[in-house]
């Protein structure tokens, strides 16, 4: 059976059709995934086509999610805004917000090289916050990685790459390992939403834990051992031993990480090194 595109005049949402032999020439190519590639279209929006799925049966299913999206609202989120189509007017992918990245550290990826820890909390808690609106709208997120959260020239978090994002009834389009991570740290079934807080804390909490890789240590024992080490109050490492642990229902690590002094290390260099030589 043959995927017949559907109509791009089918939507609630603006379209946008641009010449498909221009698409490199005059729309850089600025990212791509497993789907998509993705292009700057101008100084304001940038546009993905699904030129790489390899199951277009998909597709129909994928424009109806992106069709509810197009529907939602968050400062932080780079949510579809219209379709694009080519001249034969047909549906390709969608277009959305550009970010206009802040030099030095455009995404999260960069922030490991940030070493004023007051800016650094202040990204990660912004970042937090949209979380958890994102998780009263009904969304998932699933991959949260750093290159999918950016950080714009007047320094607002933006999470992009928003359209693999499950919401209602829609799930991952492309599924991510990172929607595993916590029920394979821990041997059982846990929520997603539970996931994705403890996917972001590790995140987050690795910008602090320089000469250790946090997502490649599978132990209960680890977790504990690393939060006993910490130079934090009781109630800091309370917080943070309920995300790293087995229990459900867990915390965000933004209004605990609130709670931290930032102008002293949460780990010496001395407990890293007696962490890894135990593990």
């Amino acid at each position: 059976m043959s995927y017949i595109k559907d109509d791009l005049y089918n939507t609630t949402l603006p379209i946008l059709i641009i010449e498909e032999e221009k698409r490199y020439k005059e729309y850089p190519q600025i990212g791509f995934g497993d789907e998509a590639s993705i292009h700057k279209y101008n100084e304001q929006i940038a546009f993905k086509t699904f030129d790489f799925m390899r199951d277009k049966e998909k597709l129909p299913r994928k424009f109806e999610k992106i069709e509810l999206l197009g529907q939602l609202s968050d400062v932080a989120a780079c949510f579809p805004i219209g379709l694009v189509g080519y001249e034969d007017k047909k549906k390709e992918g969608y277009y959305y917000n550009l970010v206009k990245p802040l030099k030095n550290y455009k995404d999260f990826d960069y922030l490991q090289f940030l070493k004023d820890t007051r800016q650094l909390l202040g990204y990660i808690i912004q970042a937090d916050e949209a979380i958890q609106r994102f998780h009263k709208m009904g969304i998932i997120l699933g991959d949260i990685k750093g290159d999918n959260i950016m950080i714009d020239y007047n320094g607002n978090v933006r999470f992009v790459d928003t359209d693999n994002w499950m919401y209602n009834d829609y799930g991952f389009d492309v599924y991510p390992g990172r929607a595993d991570w916590l029920s394979d740290n821990f041997n059982k079934k846990f929520s997603l939403i539970d996931n994705d807080r403890f996917v972001f804390a590790m995140m987050a909490i690795q910008y602090f834990i320089k000469g250790d890789i946090i997502r490649l240590h599978h132990s209960d024992v680890y977790f504990k051992k690393l939060i006993e080490f910490m130079d934090v109050s009781q109630e800091v490492k309370d917080g943070l031993r309920l995300i790293f642990s087995d229990a459900n229902e867990k915390p965000y690590i933004g209004p605990i990480l609130k709670k931290i002094n930032p102008e002293q290390k949460i780990i010496s260099k001395e407990a890293i090194y007696k962490i890894n030589r135990i593990f």
